[in-house]
């Protein structure tokens, strides 16, 4: 799940640094605006995935920390 939640955020970043250097190289400002639209739906993304990732780890996830004693060397 992690590692397929971080190809797509790859795939938005690239997706997102292409359209912001589009604007420039064609030199007009009728794009401009876009970049932005992908940011917001990039934040919401990553809220939606963050909160099922969250969700995955309290349901199948183990906390092994009853395992680690910091008192023992």
């Amino acid at each position: 799940l992690i590692s397929a939640l971080l190809c797509l955020e790859s795939i938005i970043l690239s997706v997102y640094i292409t359209l912001a250097i589009r604007p420039i190289q064609v030199q007009s400002s009728a794009a401009t605006i876009l970049p932005i639209l992908i940011l917001t739906f990039f934040g919401c993304k990553a809220g939606t995935e963050l909160a099922l990732l969250v969700a995955s780890t309290r349901t199948h996830g183990s906390d092994h920390l009853h395992n680690l004693n910091l008192l023992q060397c």
